[in-house]
């Protein structure tokens, strides 16, 4: 029984260490980038989805080599599959990429920051929030009847504190946007907890931009 206690107390300090590390984890808000002075054109006749950048995030999800090129692969086609229902709803909406863009219309794009997939062990020992899953991202919308390659509204979801709803930035498309392919489509082998956040982060998406419809 002491050996076990102290193994249990161990894996507790392990979990705190981890929780501090990665503060707020599981939690879904968005924080606002710096304010813009050119607004989106309402009621767009179309909405695109050019893929999530993956090659900048922290991948923290227990694969590497070839293992976790396909998992990334993986995570971002079922990742714009679910923001394209999503978005469905606000107007038509398909996936395109950055090379063929039409004139109108909005596209929604953006990065991977942190994909964590938490410690199902931690959840269901130790509880209080140790061991969660984290997903934030950083996402940035264009105007197409303004402009192609400068965004007018930004965001970040899965901040650890409770930011704005939205927020407004100006710049040049996010790194690495243009040299991305078409994601290859293959069956998802994520966690219950990942796959509850992709949920809850495009539903987050969505409602962001129903505010600017």
């Amino acid at each position: 029984m002491p050996r076990f206690a102290a193994l249990f107390a161990g894996l507790a300090c392990l979990a705190t260490a981890t929780a501090v590390f990665l503060t707020g984890c599981g939690s879904i808000h968005t924080a606002p980038m710096p304010s813009a002075t050119v607004k989106l054109t309402p009621n767009p006749p179309k909405i695109y989805i050019a893929p999530f950048d993956t090659s900048t995030a922290k991948w923290l999800v227990g694969r590497e080599g070839a293992d976790l090129v396909n998992y990334k692969e993986d995570f971002q086609t079922n990742f714009a599959h679910q923001l394209e229902v999503r978005l469905m709803k606000l107007a038509p909406t398909e996936q395109r990429w950055v090379n063929d863009l039409p004139d109108h219309g909005w596209l929604v794009a953006g990065e991977f920051v942190t994909v964590f997939q938490g410690s199902r062990a931690f959840r269901t020992a130790v509880g209080g929030g140790m061991g969660e899953t984290t997903l934030q991202t950083n996402v940035y919308v264009y105007d197409l009847d303004v402009s192609k390659t400068q965004y007018v509204l930004a965001f970040r979801t899965g901040v650890p504190e409770a930011g704005s709803d939205t927020g407004a930035g100006s710049g040049s498309a996010p790194s690495g946007l243009s040299a991305l392919g078409e994601p290859v489509s293959t069956a998802m082998g994520l966690g219950s907890g990942l796959k509850l956040d992709t949920t809850r982060t495009c539903r987050e998406i969505a409602a962001i931009l129903a505010q600017y419809k």
